[in-house]
Order: C-alpha cells, then structure tokens, then sequence
C-alpha cells in the first residue's frame, strides 16, 4: 500500500529496495546516517502528510489525521510539523496517541538517536517490520519488505501457523504474516529504536469496563455528541482539500447512520453514496431508498454471479495473503469502477455494529476467549494451539476486536487505499472507547444502539434493518408476530432436518454458495485453480490434506481462504525451494541461508 518503507542500521545507501514502480505516488527518499526513509504516497491530502527535516527531528505521518488543526492550535504553532515536534517534547514518544484519524508515521530524534515507528489505535494503516540482524526493515506494504528479502537474495519462509489463521479465521492473529521473517506492527503499538535497543511498545489498549455511573439518557446524549463529532472531523477534512464526500450505504444501520448523521450536519448536498449487493436484495433497494429520500447521489453496483471472485491472483500480488481475498475482490470490484479522483475519504460504518452493539456472544462481561473466537471457519479448529497467542486478552470481546475487528474487518478497505483514505467515525478513539464502556446490558442486541436512533434520528429508523428484516419503528405486535414467525421457522427447519443456508439463496448481500453453484463457469474457474495449484503443498503433507478437505467439505467462503493459501505460494513462493527452507511453529529453521 502506499505510504513508506525505510531501514536502521546496515550500508549507506539505498540500493537494498528496488525502485518506485507507480509513477503516480508522490515519491521522497532521505538518508541520515544509519536511517534510510522513502515516502511512496498517493497525491491526497499532502497538508496531513509530512516529509520534513531540521537539524534535529525528522517527521513522517501517513494518512489524514483529521484533528491536525485542533493539535496545531492546542500546541500554539504554524504548521503540523511544529505541533508535533512540540507534541514530542511535551507528551513524549507516544505523542501519536493524540492523532485521530487513519495514519501511520516515522519519528526520528537525532539528537539522542531515538526511531519511532507507529501505526493508529486500530491499526487500520498497516505497518510490517523484518528484523535481519541487527537492522531493521519497515514499510506500510508487506511487499515492500519482501521485494527487499528478493532484492537482496534473502530467503524468506512460509508461517505455518499464520496458514492455519488463513484457513480457520480467514486473516492473520497478532504479529503475524504469511511469511515467518516478516511481522506485523499490532493495532496501538509502536516501534522503539533507542541506544541499539528495539522494543515493541503499546501505547493504546482497548478496555471494556462498564461505567454504571450514567443514565441512559445521559449515554443517549453523549453517543450523540462523540458521533456528531467523529462525523464533522471526517467531513470537514474533505472539505478542507475540496473533496465530495463518498459514503457507503447498505441496509445495515453502521452505515445508514454515518450516511443519515452527515446530512443531518449539512453535508448532504456533497454526498455521493455507494452500495454493491446481489441486486433485488435488501442492500439494493433500502439504501436505494434512503439516497433518494436524501437527496443524495447514488451509485449502484450488482455482484450477480460472483465474477469478481477470478480476481484472485490480482488481489494476492497486492495483498500478500493477509486477509482472504473474496473481501478484498468484492471491494476492489467496485471501486475500479469509478473515477476516484473527486474524492478524498472513503466514509464507512465499519466496526459500528460491535462497537455500539457488542462481540460477546452473552450477557457474561467476564466470559473469556475461545481459541476460534472471531473465526469465519471451525472445521479445521483442531489444528489450532492455545500456545501460538503470545498476548493477555481480558475477555472474549478484546480478544475478537483485535482480532476480527482490526485484522479482519478494518483490513477489508485495504486496496481502497492505493487511491484513497479511509475512515468509519465509530472507529473514532473518542467514540470507540466511550461505547466500550457502557454497561453490556445496554449493548446486548443493539439496545442502546436502537434507542440512540429511535430517540435522535426517528426518521433512520422507518427503513428496513438487514439484520432483522424488519424496520425499527415497526409497533411492538408487529415485532412480536414476526419474532414467532420466525421461531416457528427455525422450530420446523430443525424438526424436518433442513439444513438452510441463505448463502446459497439470492437473499443475501454477497451469497457466494449460490454463485459457485449457478454460475458454471465460475465453478470451473475456482475449482481448476484449486487443481492446478493443491501440489505446491506436497512438501507439507498435514497441511495439503487439510486444504483438500477444507475445499471439498467447506463452503464458497472456505474454499476461498484455500485458494487465497494457493495463490500466495505460486506468487511468492514459486521461486524459493521451500522444501528446504520450511520454518514450522514446533521446530527451529531448516538450512536457512
């Protein structure tokens, strides 16, 4: 992805990364004794990213940060870089955690030698690090560290426990990569380079402990506020740089009430929504509904038949396996498209569900975590160890946060940002921090959720809800006869054994079993490719017996976290001989060069 790559330590020069390919980033190198950095950015919102150097500090950030002119004002400075050489002195290395927005960014003190490489609170602008000796490699594109590995004939290893994430959870847990030499900096950590010493640092933990001090219409009132005030930050950075806004749009309520909220503050007239679903489904005609109803433009895209999922090679090459490609290709589907230079921010819901509503799957707040918490698949559930978590988790719902919530969901935009920038304002720090701490109680189900729409937006409520199938303003006896409507189905589905998948029906946003079962040729594609590709597994025999009877056994989603693995060994692993360079999570490296 754009954004930067550097190296500490090592040779003086910069021949150990091969050149910018894309001509269309912004492109800035810097070579400060043992600190190379280079800046490969896209050419929006260039005020939010510096590249500036003094006699003492060099500052890098990546991305918008959507507070820069409340820091430059709270700091009494001229410019960004200012406040946050001022930030540094006054708050220290962790001077990050006042940004609010989607970056990542490199500090470098010279004076006493100090490095620091940061990602956000959420982690949503990745950053990868490979120690190799005593230097260090960094970047904000996994392929940046392995075009380096390939540039300077390194040899690099497949992570055999971050290929069962893949096949289990369909994304990575932790640190973890693909590849056993490269790691991944975790969502509110940061990387220390002091005195010769490295140290991983978190400087932002999520907490989830219920405040039972407020009343609920207290907690109304400041969902409110924190909302209204995500929103503005994020609209208004749009704005600054003369940007319409696009905001996606389905008929879940995350994004109905980014869409719904924004016009609320008058940014409606901006606004261009967009939706991509099976067509004739629920997340065709509500959102096409509500845009009218706002007067918003609208574009629609239909994911009939599945095509995009023969994308698979090109969403790898820019992925490197770090999320299951059937996300990544649906999205991408969609935004190659459009003509995206008119805008600046893709404006989201994500996360919106969980952080309002909750991850736990019960009333417990103590309940701790299962190893398949967050999973998209169990079937291969066995082959998962408690030991591979290297980290404390309070609860079941930390856990899935950090693990489907900031490596699974929020990497879903990742190829929008070769284009653009993201941001959800639930993500906000303000608001996700403050929603974590309301009383489970008044989370469990989107109670508060649904009161908070009820009670200031009542309008958002008188279209359909997804999830539910219903609106949220329907009268109670409407709720009730349609909840023992749909008791009754369940009761009868289970009496007669029918097994009912609506992925394999067309009532659904994205029902990938009934592509793979209609669409033939679709069918042959992926099933060839799984043919053709299986045998790069011969050197691990455990793990090819495992993807053959997740393909054969699992569906259209499974079998896209076997075809993801597949991919990433014939695009990246053609030319090592991993027979021979097989690092496995119970033993050490086999001959490693």
């Amino acid at each position: 992805m754009p954004g930067f790559l550097g190296k500490v330590g090592g040779v003086k020069t910069d021949f150990f990364f091969s050149k910018n390919r894309n001509k269309k980033l912004i492109n800035k190198k810097l070579l400060l004794n043992d600190f190379y950095i280079e800046q490969r950015t896209i050419d929006k919102f260039q005020q939010d990213k510096i590249f500036e150097n003094n006699g003492q500090y060099f500052v890098l950030t990546e991305g918008v940060i959507l507070n820069s002119h409340e820091l430059i004002e709270k700091y009494q400075t001229e410019s960004l870089f200012e406040a946050i050489i001022t930030m540094y002195k006054k708050i220290g290395s962790d001077f990050f955690k006042e940004f609010r927005g989607s970056f990542s960014g490199v500090f470098f003190d010279k004076k006493r030698n100090k490095k620091i490489i940061y990602t956000s609170h959420i982690g949503d602008k990745q950053v990868f690090y490979s120690q190799i000796g005593s230097d260090l490699v960094f970047g904000s594109d996994i392929n940046y560290i392995v075009d380096y590995y390939q540039t300077n004939n390194l040899q690099y290893t497949l992570n055999k426990k971050a290929a069962y994430y893949l096949l289990t959870f369909g994304f990575m847990l932790e640190d973890n990569t693909i590849f056993s030499q490269i790691n991944k900096l975790i969502a509110g950590h940061y990387i220390l380079i002091e005195n010769g010493k490295l140290e991983i640092i978190q400087y932002y933990k999520l907490d989830n402990t219920p405040n039972y001090e407020q009343s609920e219409e207290e907690i109304i009132e400041n969902i409110d506020r924190l909302f209204r005030q995500a929103i503005k930050r994020a609209f208004d950075k749009d704005l600054e740089y003369n940007y319409q806004h696009l905001v996606s749009l389905s008929a879940g309520l995350d994004s109905r009430m980014t869409t719904w909220v924004a016009n609320d503050l008058g940014y409606g007239g901006n606004i261009v929504n967009f939706t991509f679903s099976q067509s004739d489904y629920l997340d065709e005609t509500v959102p096409k509904k509500i845009a009218s109803d706002l007067k918003h433009q609208w574009i629609f895209k239909a994911l009939d038949n599945g095509l995009f999922l023969q994308e698979l090679e090109n969403v790898i090459k820019r992925s490197a396996g770090e999320l299951y490609y059937w996300g990544l290709a649906l999205v991408e589907s969609f935004f190659d498209l459009i003509d995206k230079e008119n805008f600046g921010i893709n404006h989201t819901g994500q996360l919106g569900d969980v952080i309002l509503g909750t991850y736990y799957s019960s009333l417990d707040k103590d309940k701790n975590y299962t190893l398949t918490d967050g999973a998209n698949s169990v079937l291969l559930a066995n082959k998962l160890e408690k030991n591979w978590i290297k980290f404390d988790y309070a609860n079941e719902e930390i856990f899935k946060f950090y693990g489907r919530g900031f490596n699974g969901i929020v990497q879903g935009i990742l190829l929008t940002q070769e284009t653009m920038e993201y941001y959800s304002p639930f993500c906000d720090v303000d608001f996700l921090q403050y929603s974590l701490q309301i009383p489970l109680e008044l989370r469990y189900h989107h109670a508060i959720y649904i009161k908070w729409i009820l009670t200031k937006y009542p309008k958002a409520a008188d279209y359909k809800w997804e999830k539910i199938k219903r609106k949220l303003s329907d009268k109670k006896i409407k709720v009730f006869l349609k909840r023992v409507s749909q008791r009754l189905t369940r009761y009868f589905r289970k009496i007669l054994k029918i097994k009912y998948n609506p992925l394999n029906t067309k009532q659904h946003m994205n029902p990938l079993d009934y592509w793979y079962n209609t669409n033939k040729d679709l069918k042959i594609f992926l099933d060839q490719y799984f043919n053709s590709n299986i045998n790069r597994l011969d050197f691990e025999e455990e793990l090819k017996t495992d993807c053959i009877y997740l393909y054969q056994k699992g569906r259209c989603f499974e079998k896209a976290q076997v075809l993801t693995l597949l991919a990433v060994l014939k695009i990246y692993f053609a030319n090592n001989d991993i027979t021979d360079f097989f690092v496995d999570i119970y033993g050490g490296r086999k001959n490693h060069a």
